[in-house]
């Protein structure tokens, strides 16, 4: 029974603890093996800020056993402990903090600066994608107008080939027409001068007649 009663007291003074502690600013304490003074030394002296993990707390003795980084499990007193990291550290933590925040400053900055020449890069394109565009443009509105002048020299060379079209074949009518009158002039003229013979001819013969004609009546005169 008072074995059970022991234990009991034991439970309600001891808490089983696992979380985190902290040794106090400016202090050596030494880890112990048991909770008081005559207890054997574990570790000569954790340092201030030391990180622990509490196993557990005996509110009686003011003693609490804690594991070190390194594995080392002992007991030390609890008033050396602290929830919290001590300033040093906080202040430590916080440097950290500012450096990362600063390397991060930078790296926007670098990136802003990054983004800004881009930017210019990207408005200098863009001058350069306008004036192509008002380049192109004017092409565009240069090989329309040819095109519709295009358009007009072809209606006019066709109009010009149905013109000479219409001239050739008025050109072959007329030299059909001239080489029938040609043809007729020929023969006109093969027939007249085949009249002019024949009546030369015949005149000649006639003239031949009356001559001899003549002769023969002088004769038997």
């Amino acid at each position: 029974m008072k074995l059970l009663v022991l234990i009991i007291a034991l439970a309600s003074s001891v808490s089983a603890i696992a979380d985190r502690v902290y040794v106090r600013d400016n202090l050596y304490v030494p880890l112990r093996g048991g909770q008081s003074s005559e207890h054997r030394i574990l570790h000569r002296g954790l340092r201030s800020g030391t990180e622990l993990e509490r196993l557990e707390t005996n509110e009686d003795s003011g003693y609490t056993r804690v594991r070190t980084e390194g594995g080392l499990e002992g007991w030390l007193q609890t008033q050396y402990l602290v929830e919290e990291p001590i300033a040093a550290m906080q202040l430590d933590s916080m440097k950290a903090q500012l450096d990362k925040l600063e390397a991060e400053h930078q790296q926007t900055l670098l990136r802003l600066r990054e983004l800004r020449e881009t930017n210019e890069g990207l408005n200098a394109s863009q001058g350069n994608l306008n004036s192509e565009k008002a380049q192109l443009a004017a092409e565009l509105e240069k090989v329309t107008a040819l095109s519709s002048n295009v358009i007009a020299i072809n209606e006019e060379n066709k109009q010009l080939n149905d013109d000479r079209e219409t001239l050739l074949d008025e050109i072959a009518r007329l030299n059909k027409d001239n080489d029938e009158m040609s043809s007729d002039r020929a023969q006109d003229w093969f027939l007249r001068g085949a009249g002019t013979v024949l009546l030369g001819l015949l005149f000649g013969v006639w003239i031949g007649r009356r001559i001899y004609q003549r002769r023969n009546n002088s004769g038997w005169a």
